[in-house]
């Protein structure tokens, strides 16, 4: 087998330069159109082909060993978000509003990291590497893609993925089998009722009571009302009603979100969140509408390969596993693939040490960028071991 640590350490360099690149150069979910033509010239630079994920901008470039055996895949997200960085980097964002708060930049760097390794060692590989650029993670929508595409091919024998995580510490690595991701939803509440003038609360059905009540009772569900042997959240960030001081509306809203871990916990927590508003129509005489949207599942790694996978970092120079044994309660559309397909999703520590690490999605958020040499390598790792 090749020197996978060797040549890990002399991409280290490319890797650091492909996250500046992407960092430098943030895209919308949907909009990548520059980060994808830049993944494709690199691939094409490396001499692998690849595949256009259409309507959107996804990539999947194929490394094909020496047969057509077993099929693995590795995926990384790709998409920036809508934050304005404050992060004072040499490479910030070049694009106003947009920033990688996320880590995406460094997922992309890294698939490029194992594409550039693969690929000089692909005659030592007995079957058929995938390497998947996602678009679009932070709205839910590039996995439909990835799935379209892989039962298109009759699927995939085994999925990874790895995730940058700027608060667990620099040189670890988080696998615990089971679910490692919370799964979750947004839901908005719209409470209809019978406004009125502010000195007569009596001639009125006020909607800002029954919200106010409504956001006390759903934050009680995790404690008192759902499985308490799963970790769960139902939190209210948002409540709009009224214009005046002295005038009831007729109409509030709240949104909202949920996490739990366990699997159909999503459909106990709608069915208590749904009597409970009911309820509490009933007592303030106002019609409250419960909307759940969007969600995700938990993202479950298959307990039975967790244990090797451990066994293989131990081969990464300056990695360890990390000893956290909670789950993160974070979630990644990574999950629909995992439902479908045998995989697991690690979590690379990158936090900065004697620092304050600011955590994801926040405007001064960043990472140890030694760390992904080591993430890329995992991952070359265990793609070798499995197909060797």
């Amino acid at each position: 087998m090749a020197d996978l640590g060797r040549m890990f350490k002399e991409t280290e360099s490319y890797i650091v330069e492909m996250r500046r690149w992407f960092h430098q150069h943030p895209e919308l979910p949907l909009q990548e159109k520059e980060t994808s033509a830049k993944i494709k010239a690199e691939l094409e630079a490396m001499g692998i082909p690849y595949e256009e994920l259409k309507p959107n901008y996804g990539v999947v470039a194929t490394i094909q060993g020496k047969d057509t055996g077993r099929i693995i895949a590795a995926r990384a997200d790709v998409d920036a978000l809508p934050v304005t960085e404050d992060t004072g980097l040499e490479f910030a964002s070049c694009t106003p509003g947009v920033m990688h708060a996320c880590g995406h930049d460094a997922h992309a760097a890294m698939l490029l990291g194992v594409a550039k390794v693969l690929s000089q060692m692909k005659d030592e590989l007995n079957g058929t590497v995938k390497l998947v650029f996602q678009v679009a993670e932070e709205i839910g929508k590039g996995y439909e893609e990835i799935l379209e595409y892989f039962d298109s091919i009759g699927g995939v024998d085994r999925v990874i993925g790895l995730h940058i995580w700027s608060t667990l510490p620099q040189g670890e690595i988080l696998l615990i089998p089971g679910s490692v991701f919370a799964g979750g939803t947004g839901f908005t509440c719209k409470i209809n009722g019978r406004g009125g003038h502010g000195a007569r609360p009596d001639l009125v059905n006020d909607p800002i009571k029954a919200a106010c009540d409504l956001v006390l009772k759903l934050s009680s569900i995790p404690s008192n009302f759902y499985d308490v042997l799963d970790h769960s959240v139902v939190s209210t960030g948002m409540i709009q009603a009224g214009t005046m001081g002295n005038i009831f509306p007729s109409y509030a809203e709240i949104k909202g979100t949920t996490r739990y871990y366990k699997n159909g916990g999503v459909d106990a927590i709608r069915e208590r969140m749904d009597q409970i508003a009911a309820g509490v129509g009933q007592t303030y005489g106002v019609d409250i509408e419960v909307v759940h949207d969007g969600g995700v599942l938990p993202v479950y790694n298959a307990p039975e390969l967790i244990p090797h996978a451990r066994e293989l970092v131990d081969d990464v120079e300056g990695l360890k596993v990390s000893p956290q044994t909670d789950p993160i309660c974070a979630g990644d559309d990574f999950c629909f693939i995992l439902d479908k397909y045998p995989g697991f999703y690690g979590v690379l520590g990158a936090g900065k040490t004697d620092e304050y690490n600011y955590p994801q999605h926040h405007a001064k958020f960043d990472i140890e960028e030694t760390e992904m040499r080591k993430g890329a390598e995992f991952m070359g790792r265990y793609i070798a071991d499995y197909l060797k």
